[in-house]
Parts: C-alpha cells; structure tokens; sequence
C-alpha cells in the first residue's frame, strides 16, 4: 500500500481521493454523533426545567395537604389513575413544548411520561421520553438512532 502511494503513476489520484472520501465519512459520522449528543442534551435540559416547574407545584400542593392532614388522599391522586394527575402531565408536557420543539424534521420526542412514587414522606417523580433522531438520504428523512432520555427528582413532604 505505501509503494502504491509514493509510486507517481496515474493511479496514485484514485488512491487520494478515495482516502480522502474516507477521511470525510468519519469526520461527518463524528460530527453527527456530536450533534445527536448536544440535542440529547438541549431535550434533557428542558426536560428538567419542566421538572423544576412540576416540582414546585407538588410541593405547594404537598404543604395544603399536610396543612388539611389528608396527606394519603393527596398521595394517592398523584400515584393512581386521577384529573389531579392528568393535570400535572399535561402541564409538563406544556412546559418541556415551551423549552423545545417536539417533533422537527431532525429529531422527533415520543411517549414523554411522568411516574410517581411515595416512599414515606418521600415523593419521587420519575420523567422519560424517547427520542429519534432522522437523517436525510435522498430527500428521504429515515429514522437513525433512538435514544431514551430519563430524569428524576424528589422532595420530602414537610409541615410547619
């Protein structure tokens, strides 16, 4: 291969630009997967402002209703099936469209849940979505990876 390459003959341009072809083939792969690691991360970003607005909710919603002492009810409206819940998800979801777009013809945002738990006075919330990321062949925008982005936050339930 390096006889071939220092060897002046017709041939050495068809060996440059195919090196040169392969050069630029990693470098773009890199810098895609640059780019899907910085979009992950933008999501990621908004996932957790919206988060910080739900946590804030939770928490004056928790102070009420330690204040009423019906903490059980309250507990069980945020872990069950609930208006109360539906509520909380469809704020966050309003929250995270506001930081960034769903669905461009780069990337696209799916199932984005919000999870419950109660482990005493400890409220846990858990939030994932999953996203997949499109490159464009040939005017086509076919799917090339997916990835799940997770984000979790807690506070403990106080009174007084």
């Amino acid at each position: 291969m390096r006889e071939i390459l220092q060897s002046k003959r017709g041939s050495s341009p068809i060996f440059t630009a195919i090196i040169v072809l392969v050069f630029s083939l990693i470098i773009s792969t890199v810098m895609y997967i640059a780019y899907v690691e910085i979009q992950t991360t933008v999501i990621r970003n908004a996932m957790k402002t919206g988060l910080a607005n739900l946590a804030y909710t939770i928490s004056e919603d928790t102070y009420t209703a330690l204040r009423e002492s019906d903490f059980e009810e309250y507990a069980a409206k945020l872990t069950g099936e609930s208006s109360y819940r539906t509520k909380l998800e469809n704020t966050y979801k309003a929250d995270v469209l506001n930081s960034v777009e769903l669905d461009s013809y780069e990337y696209t945002v799916d199932a984005i849940s919000l999870d419950f738990t109660l482990d005493g006075m400890k409220i846990r919330y858990t939030c994932t979505c999953d996203v997949t990321f499109y490159v464009r062949l040939f005017g086509i925008n076919m799917p090339a990876t997916a990835k799940s982005v997770r984000i979790e936050g807690s506070h403990t339930a106080k009174y007084g």
